[in-house]
């Protein structure tokens, strides 16, 4: 799997997404409450030893459409948001394919960091109807050439 997929499947094993979400897309989420999009936004090479091994970054955009007809939901939405970054801290270790040139590589997820979770559309125009959050997330991964 590359790295949208591999963060794709990570963010689908987070054990209370069912309770948030019906389903992953990406580059987008439905207007309807309980939808997330995964959006990638950018590589980034960090360094390469002798060898031609890489560490790179890969950064991401969350966006997630829920239910905010109180502060009640509201509050729960933001809970749902933080607790998601704290877990995924916590995930390393998953292979990652990457495409150099000519060659697949394959390489490590070495950290998960998620940022900047906050309330940034009202899709409808109506609280009712449901908002959308943004949550920012970077993966470093390794390529071993």
């Amino acid at each position: 799997m590359n790295i949208i997929e591999t963060v794709r499947s990570i963010l689908e094993s987070f054990p209370k997404i069912s309770q948030v979400c019906n389903s992953i897309h990406i580059d987008f989420a439905d207007p309807e409450p309980t939808s997330y999009g995964l959006s990638s936004t950018g590589d980034e090479l960090l360094r390469e030893d002798v060898l031609g091994n890489q560490l790179r970054q890969h950064s991401f955009m969350l966006y997630t459409t829920y239910s905010s007809i109180n502060d009640y939901e509201r509050l729960n939405n933001s809970t749902a948001l933080a607790e998601l970054s704290v877990w995924l801290h916590d995930q390393t270790g998953a292979e990652v394919e990457t495409v150099i040139g000519a060659e697949t590589c394959t390489g490590t997820l070495e950290k998960l960091s998620a940022y900047n979770g906050m309330l940034i559309n009202v899709p409808q125009g109506d609280l009712y109807d449901g908002v959308q959050y943004q949550l920012q997330i970077i993966a470093e991964y390794t390529v071993r050439r």
